[in-house]
């Protein structure tokens, strides 16, 4: 198999002719052509090389793992996933564990649990926007003794309550009535 790796319509003429003759048929062997679909994953649409598509939440593994609860359940309502029903691509690629992915309105969950750690933070959450991602914050080990120590707030929390929040620097929150 080796020596036939660079054989091409352009080293070995009678490959060319043989295409001539017969379009149709592959250049490659069946199990060749198996192994390329193999290769790509048709959950994921196929996009060209250096566009990155947005992340939306693996919407189509949720659908997937709720109609496979439905037809074990034999049920046609709406039906609770747990979070061993699914994992998510970021959650498969990632080694470390670090992700978690789960369902908030679940009390048993992960990601509940994970939510009630006080160094989890939302990006921009003093816009009260809602975010569906949260991130943990970075360990630090903060050494007084050390010449370029310097204090500083640790959580949101100790910012909002050292720099006065985002609302109180004119006056009102952005809370029910906010602008």
């Amino acid at each position: 198999p080796l020596e036939n790796l660079y054989e091409s319509p352009l080293t070995k003429p009678a490959l060319f002719l043989d295409w001539l003759s017969d379009r149709e048929k592959p250049s490659k062997k069946e199990d060749e052509w198996d192994l390329l679909e193999l290769a790509k994953n048709p959950q994921v649409s196929v996009r060209m090389r250096g566009v990155m598509e947005k992340c939306d939440y693996c919407s189509s593994r949720i659908q997937a793992a709720k109609i496979n609860k439905k037809v074990k359940a034999g049920t046609g309502g709406d039906v609770m996933i747990k979070d061993a029903d699914l994992k998510t691509a970021c959650q498969s690629a990632c080694s470390a564990d670090a992700i978690t992915f789960g369902n908030l309105l679940d009390k048993d969950s992960r990601v509940v649990e994970e939510k009630k750690n006080p160094r989890t933070y939302e990006t921009l959450d003093y816009l009260d926007n809602a975010a569906r991602t949260t991130y943990l914050a970075k360990v630090r080990n903060p050494n007084s003794k050390m010449p370029d120590s310097y204090e500083k707030p640790f959580s949101t929390k100790e910012y909002k309550a050292a720099e006065g929040g985002h609302g109180d620097a004119h006056g009102h929150s952005h809370g029910k009535d906010g602008h």
